[in-house]
Parts: C-alpha cells; structure tokens; sequence
C-alpha cells in the first residue's frame, strides 16, 4: 500500500498454534500489525481485529 505509516511497537504473542511472534509495529493508516515469525525471513501482517482474536500477549 501506498500509504502507510508504522509506529514501532515490539511486544512477544503467542498464535493460535502456540508459535510465539515478535511484533515489529502497528500500520495506523491501514490498522495492521506487523510482526516476524521464527524461521521465516519476511514480515508478516494481520488486521488489528483479527489480531486480537488469534494472538495472546506472552508474559514478560
């Protein structure tokens, strides 16, 4: 997308399959997050909403 705007924001999520996630930012125009997955080299997106739903926050 053309216009997007990331705000950094790095917190550890654990997946629906129990994968533990990194997140890299949140896109406040296009309202993704975007965050890396062990072992694989590119970022990955999901909508805020549906975020929420299938990613839990691991404790620190």
């Amino acid at each position: 997308m053309e216009n997007e705007i990331i705000k950094p924001w790095v917190e550890r999520f654990k997946d629906h399959r129990g994968m533990v996630v990194e997140t890299v930012g949140v896109d406040v125009v296009n309202h993704r997050v975007i965050y890396m997955r062990p072992n694989y080299p590119h970022p990955c997106m999901q909508p805020r909403a549906l975020f929420s739903q299938k990613f839990r926050k691991v404790a620190s």
